[in-house]
């Protein structure tokens, strides 16, 4: 069991994900770990969702690793359930549970424990995954745990948001920077291609992309390869004007 400013430094160490080096099996590992001690229990398991589907993340040992994947592979069981609903969900006896869930039941009772309880991992309308107890018995946690059980999961969900979003963003920020390095590449080969040829920037950007339709090339593949040719156009074959389809074969 936890006292009060052991809890408050847990939930401040899940919510804070900002720093460097953030890896989110990681921290689902650290999250089963921390889930198990305040609950004193040994077996507790994380899945975390990816695209609308959960998926295995993390255990505390073999049973809750096993009994996770089992709810993966049948589709049922109260982590599942937890996740879709966004509510926590407790099934203190066997039968239960194998009313609701009779595979995932019968690996329950095969691994010795008899109750399960599941905690979602979510922020307002977002889930992200959820935290699953393993029980020996089928007792309902206390309030008090419950609430502390719910706040860690609710810190975690936090957490994980806000470095999906910050990597989300990098990868934006990623691909904006990508594409006007090549459109500025695309600039630099047209008003390099005007000049040689006389001709407006219009009329040579018309045959960088013709001439690279025609070759197979793309656009800024082509542009990139004549700015840093030092001989420049001539040596890409681009001097010749661009061909004017026939009016009768097409």
């Amino acid at each position: 069991m936890w006292d009060e400013l052991s809890l408050a430094r847990a939930l401040l160490e899940f919510a804070d994900t900002l720093g460097g080096g953030f890896d989110e099996d990681e921290f689902a590992q650290r999250l089963a770990h921390r889930s198990a001690q305040l609950a004193g229990i040994r077996s507790t398991g994380v899945a975390l969702a990816q695209k609308g589907e959960l998926r295995f993340a993390a255990a505390t040992d073999d049973p809750g690793r096993s009994l996770h994947l089992v709810q993966l592979r049948q589709g049922q069981g109260p982590s599942l359930a937890c996740y879709r609903s966004g509510h926590t969900v407790h099934v203190g006896d066997l039968s239960g549970m194998a009313a609701r869930w009779p595979a995932f039941a019968a690996a329950v009772g095969g691994a010795g424990f008899c109750g399960v309880h599941a905690v979602p991992l979510r922020r307002h309308d977002r889930g992200v995954g959820a935290v699953s107890l393993f029980l020996h018995d089928g007792r309902t946690p206390s309030p008090s745990t419950a609430a502390a059980l719910e706040a860690l999961a609710t810190a975690a969900a936090v957490g994980i948001l806000q470095q999906r979003a910050r990597q989300h963003h990098e990868t934006l920020a990623r691909q904006l920077q990508q594409a006007l390095d090549r459109r500025i590449v695309v600039e630099q080969a047209k008003g390099m291609l005007a000049e040689r040829l006389q001709v407006d920037p219009q009329e040579a950007f018309e045959r960088l992309r013709a001439h690279a339709r025609r070759y197979r090339r793309t656009v800024h593949g082509l542009a990139a390869a004549i700015v840093d040719t030092p001989a420049g156009a001539d040596v890409h074959g681009l001097t010749a004007p661009i061909p004017v389809p026939c009016a009768v074969c097409g």
